[in-house]
């Protein structure tokens, strides 16, 4: 029974695991032939050193004298900023001997080129002797001296019984990863592992049967993300012979192909994706220039960042405001926060429709969509912290379910008459306060008062609305025996203006009355002079003559004992002269 090795990586390239989302699954992928490299030979296993394109190819001229067999030699050509050559290929110096040289792997930490080559001495070579079927792979490490490449090291694990083939090295130069045939493994080639340590490099370990299956796993890379790619003709989803796969090397890896846009009904292999995430190479058998090509591959992200910035009323960046995305059907896809300077950004698919919204706690939320933009402005308001109490005027009862209209929005009294709003209407808005069988309370609107970030606090008192309801003025006085208003009755008096003005329809009496005192009909002459005085000043002050009924009692409607000839105190006097005002039409 094969048992599948634990194995313990000792390095992360950037993630070590497969999230849901790997760098294969954010991007389309196009291939495209690159007919300036490729002939009607074999070209495989390209590899990026130094933005410059490697691969292994049989040179069209060189084939074996005896028996017309072709081995390949590493070539390179320059390349674009798109990764396109620049011209055709060219020999790596170091390289073009007999039998294979190739697949390569570079590690730009260490300066070192790991190689596959033919397994066969010097002797071998210079008799030419030696039987194709015969010749084995091994791996070596090179390095340039005097530029050209030459053999430094020999992997210790190098057996002439086996191949050992296809190097990947990781960023860090301590894992590598390579193909063999060495027995005991689960097919007719496996991916195995060595690690360096302190110059050493461990025994190889199978990679196992998540991995390697019955068939071939071979030409693996490293690739973004901490993935290792590599191809198989064993899995069970395969387009054709081999197909790429791609996996990480944890415990719990599973291996998933990379989909028809990329696989063929035959050989694909050898991918390696170009740090810029924007493109890669890769060999195919598919129907091309020769037997094998290199092909180039686009990646096109299926995503784009949109972001933005969220300010305050003022124009000032305000940090750590709630954002929200959503679609355009105004469901919730993610939330962030925005940073010290205001900004944010969300990761989303293309071409679809998006909006945000930004909310903080004592602000008015703002939302806006993103259409052909990427970047949007949300201004959020700072509220206004506004408490209303709503009472009866008579006695000061508070009144529940008193409603606040701010032009179509509302807000009610509790049960204690309050009502606690949080709201950036109330400086473009009069306030309308609405209470059944009362009179209505209009608060004009006030930029200046009701400013953003405000916390006011008012108390508003209610009129019942009766018919023949009659209100006692609290503080409406006349000079001594005159019917001229003291200055301080202008405040009292202010109020029925307002209630007035709030109520266009509401139509009052203005009773005035005197004390007992005096002769009766002189008292009846003043208090009507004094009931005049007050009409006057609510004419003056914009109230229509029509809804005033002017009328002077005298001493006529006494509210307490105090008539003729009985003995009363000042207080007792003053009880019965007063003004009030009575409602008779509303």
């Amino acid at each position: 029974m094969k048992v599948t090795v634990n194995i313990i990586i000792l390095f992360i390239l950037i993630s070590t695991r497969i999230m849901s989302q790997t760098f294969f699954d954010r991007h389309r992928y196009v291939p495209e032939l690159l007919p300036l490299i490729n002939t009607e030979e074999s070209e495989i296993s390209p590899a990026i050193i130094n933005d410059d394109l490697y691969f292994s190819a049989v040179r069209q001229e060189q084939r074996s004298n005896q028996r017309n067999l072709s081995f390949y030699d590493v070539y390179y050509t320059e390349t674009d900023l798109k990764g396109y050559p620049l011209i055709l290929r060219k020999l790596v110096p170091g390289f073009g001997n007999l039998y294979h040289e190739g697949p390569i792997s570079w590690c730009g930490k260490t300066e070192e080129l790991f190689v596959t080559l033919s397994n066969i001495s010097g002797e071998d070579i210079l008799r030419n002797t030696i039987k194709n079927e015969h010749i084995r792979l091994r791996l070596v490490i090179m390095k340039q001296v005097n530029e050209r490449w030459t053999v430094v090291e020999e992997l210790p694990f190098n057996n002439n019984a086996y191949h050992f083939a296809h190097p990947a090295i990781s960023k860090t130069g301590d894992t590598l990863v390579f193909t063999s045939d060495m027995a005991g493994g689960f097919g007719k080639s496996d991916l195995y592992m060595s690690i360096r340590k302190e110059g050493k490099w461990s025994d190889p370990q199978n990679l196992g049967e998540v991995i390697n299956t019955g068939g071939n796993e071979m030409f693996p890379t490293f690739g973004p993300g901490g993935l290792l790619l590599f191809s198989s003709d064993g899995h069970a989803e395969n387009h054709g012979q081999l197909d790429l796969y791609y996996t990480t090397l944890t415990e719990n890896a599973s291996v998933r192909n990379l989909g028809s846009k990329i696989n063929s009904e035959q050989d694909d292999f050898g991918l390696v994706v170009h740090p810029s995430g924007e493109y890669g190479y890769f060999s195919s058998s598919r129907i091309g220039a020769g037997k094998d090509d290199i092909y180039r591959v686009s990646f096109i992200s299926l995503f784009e960042t949109l972001g933005g910035v969220v300010v305050n009323n003022n124009g000032e960046p305000e940090s750590g405001a709630l954002v929200n995305l959503l679609d355009c059907n105004g469901n919730d896809i993610r939330s962030t926060q925005s940073d010290s300077r205001g900004f944010f950004e969300f990761e989303v698919f293309k071409d679809s429709c998006y909006q945000a919204m930004a909310m903080k706690t004592g602000y008015h939320a703002d939302l806006k969509p993103y259409y052909l933009r990427k970047s949007i402005e949300l201004v959020i308001t700072q509220l206004i912290r506004y408490n209303i109490l709503v009472v009866d005027i008579e006695n000061s009862r508070p009144l529940a379910d008193g409603i606040i209209w701010c032009d179509d929005v509302k807000w009610m009294t509790n049960e204690n008459g309050n009502a606690d709003i949080d709201t950036d209407k109330l400086k473009q808005c009069d306030l309308r306060i609405t209470k059944e069988g009362y009179f209505d309370f209009i608060i004009e609107a006030d930029p200046y008062r009701f400013t953003p970030g405000a916390e006011i606090l008012d108390t508003v008192f209610l009129f019942r609305k009766e018919i023949n309801k009659s209100y006692v003025f609290e503080n409406i006085n006349f000079f001594l025996d005159r019917w001229r208003l003291l200055p301080d009755s202008e405040q009292e008096l202010r109020k029925l203006i307002k209630l007035m003005n709030d109520n266009p329809n509401l139509k009052i009496e203005l009773a005035s009355h005197t004390d007992s005192r005096g002769e009766a009909k002189y008292n009846e002459w003043l208090s009507q002079k004094r009931s005049d005085s007050v009409t006057d000043y609510l004419i003056e002050n914009g109230i229509s003559k029509e809804r005033i009924v002017s009328k002077g009692y005298g001493e006529s409607r006494l509210i307490n004992n105090c008539a003729n000839g009985i003995p009363c105190s000042e207080a007792e006097h003053l009880e019965n002269r007063r003004t009030e005002f009575i409602v008779i039409d509303f």
